[in-house]
């Protein structure tokens, strides 16, 4: 098979030689790990407690795969160091054919001064069989004093990730990169990132960065089906400032309306007066071309309304929106599949919803 990196040498990593120290984000809290909840009381990259493995398997073997992959988590520090390297022990990865293997186990970096000004620099790539990995950002450029932000990959478990640095650089703790509160999304694979080309461009992400607060990353492909036990869990994350529930793309009406009003009961139970935002599902490229695809989603969005509507009458801090225009307007040309935004229809779903969360944090 032709290797490319032998053709045009610009897909090549080229590895440093340099003799470096390594960091290890779950022994080191010199590196600042954010949005993994559990990740203190873990000591791993899980997005679920590893004592609910058991019960979570109970619902779904693949919801608790799921729950190993890091989406939406960011690993941040402060350093001068003119080398950057990272090595990585990948988990369960898929290899799916429709998603870049850089946003299905990779980790892309973010440089800057602070986090107002973070900017994309490079994103970690890896051989397709690859379990283990080790990528070079940059060798021998003195830049000083840098913010670096890593965001984990959105498909792939990570066993074990390092950090190298120069032997004689500073590394200091990026301590209070986001303003107090968090966003808790809930939902699908389209939550969960599917099917952007690094981990940076999932929403969730995204927000982090045009909002300025942590994102919270709950979402499992296939898998959002809002049981009880996982509705708690997300209901007992600390130092909420907003939920969003997105999950209509995993359920039918049925299971809709069996889970929705007690998700919303079970969240104000902690959280008498957060936002809660109810989203239906964007576009899907079937409505489109077939008159009872869209007939199915017009119940769905329907009931959706409906319930927001009935709540709104004594909970002013309910809301609901309508998936349909986060991808406007090219709402056709923004997924992979018919389904999943490319890095495009991402983008939009970011501006849409940094614009429904201003307003409501305004008021």
């Amino acid at each position: 098979m032709p290797d490319i990196k032998k053709i045009d040498t610009n897909f090549a990593n080229q590895e440093t030689e340099k003799t470096l120290s390594f960091y290890n984000p779950v022994q080191d809290q010199r590196i600042s790990v954010y949005g993994l909840p559990w990740f203190s009381h873990n000591g791993n990259y899980y997005r679920f407690p590893k004592e609910k493995e058991a019960l979570i398997k109970s619902l779904s073997e693949g919801l608790w795969v799921l729950a190993t992959q890091p989406a939406g988590a960011m690993l941040a520090f402060y350093s001068n160091t003119s080398t950057l390297k990272i090595k990585v022990d990948l988990g369960a990865i898929f290899n799916m054919g429709h998603m870049a293997f850089t946003g299905q186990g990779g980790c892309d970096l973010y440089i800057g001064t602070q986090r107002s000004d973070l900017t994309f620099y490079r994103c970690a790539s890896f051989g397709i069989n690859q379990k283990h990995y080790e990528f070079t950002y940059f060798e021998n450029q003195k830049m000083g004093k840098k913010l670096y932000l890593i965001n984990l990959p959105l498909y792939a478990g990570i066993e074990k990730i390092v950090i190298g640095i120069d032997e004689d650089a500073e590394i200091e703790k990026a301590d209070g990169l986001f303003e107090k509160g968090r966003i808790v999304c809930y939902g699908t694979s389209i939550t969960q990132g599917g099917c952007a080309s690094r981990p940076g461009m999932c929403y969730t992400n995204q927000l982090s960065r045009i909002l300025g607060y942590e994102v919270i990353n709950l979402g499992f492909s296939g898998n959002g089906r809002a049981q009880k036990v996982v509705r708690e869990l997300v209901a007992s994350i600390p130092d909420v400032k907003m939920f969003i529930l997105d999950y209509e793309a995993n359920v039918t009406l049925a299971i809709l309306k069996d889970t929705l009003k007690p998700f919303i009961a079970d969240l104000r139970e902690k959280y008498p007066f957060v936002p809660i935002v109810v989203v239906s599902k964007i576009k899907m490229g079937v409505e489109t071309h077939h008159q009872e695809a869209k007939n199915a989603e017009l119940l769905l969005k329907n009931y959706q309304k409906q319930v927001v509507k009935e709540y709104q009458k004594f909970d002013n801090n309910l809301y609901f929106v309508d998936g349909h225009k986060l991808l406007n307007p090219y709402t056709t040309e923004a997924t992979v599949d018919g389904c999943h935004p490319t890095d495009l229809g991402f983008a939009l779903m970011s501006k849409e919803f940094a614009k429904v969360i201003n307003k409501i944090m305004d008021k």
